[in-house]
């Protein structure tokens, strides 16, 4: 407390300014002193934690756990772009129980051409491994061409998908085109409490020394209409 502000306080309680204490004096004096710092918001509300295989049923108390147990962590550092870095512990099940590691990291933008309503998507990802000292990298991206179809109520669009991904450890390089199409409904209305999404794609994957795949999905998702 400065010099001033003791001198000041010293004067009020000598009754020098008693008469000047009234509730809006005390209620603006006391809301000053109670005024909060600043709060920055902390690197932790971007960052994942999650696990795998580390809780146990009574059921699997007397069965072998061949299987691996993982927890990891995945910080943005940057709150405004998209890229991610991350960690992973892993230990494996079975006989050999070794403990390895796997750095990751991953990076996306999307934007949108307003004239043709055309959407554009890039996204990488990799992880470096320390037990194989290999590692991976992939680069995909994603062109929504909307598709006038007279479908009521859906919203439809062509969707194509480049990617590569490159092994380190081997040295190969794989490429594929997936194309879909998408479609898109809703089930409820606006004032409802949840709100049902029915999402619908159909697709042909193409890519070299390997056979055509097509696919097909259908989704449905449910949720709070906040």
């Amino acid at each position: 407390m400065t010099t001033m502000a003791v001198a000041n306080e010293d004067e009020v309680w000598s009754g020098k300014i008693t008469a000047k204490i009234t509730p809006t004096w005390l209620d603006h004096h006391l809301a000053a002193r109670r005024a909060s710092r600043p709060y920055y918001s902390p690197l932790l509300n971007r960052t994942q934690v999650w696990t795998n295989g580390i809780g146990r049923f009574d059921t699997y108390a007397f069965l072998p756990t061949d299987f691996d147990r993982a927890v990891g962590a995945k910080l943005q550092p940057f709150q405004d772009y998209n890229f991610l870095l991350g960690t992973e512990l892993i230990r494996g099940g079975g006989e050999s129980t070794f403990l390895s590691s796997r750095s990751s990291w991953e990076a996306f933008v999307k934007r949108k051409w307003e004239p043709l309503g055309v959407t554009l998507g890039l996204s990488t990802a990799g992880f470096l491994d320390s037990v194989q000292n290999g590692y991976s990298q992939s680069i995909s991206g994603t062109m929504g061409i909307p598709l006038d179809l007279p479908l009521q109520a859906w919203s439809t669009e062509l969707r194509l998908s480049p990617s590569m991904n490159l092994d380190g450890l081997s040295g190969d390089i794989s490429t594929g085109l997936l194309s879909e199409i998408v479609g898109r409904t809703r089930l409820t209305a606006r004032t409802d409490r949840f709100r049902s999404d029915l999402n619908v794609r159909l697709g042909y994957g193409v890519a070299p020394n390997t056979r055509p795949v097509a696919s097909a999905t259908l989704e449905l998702r449910i949720s709070p209409n906040l």
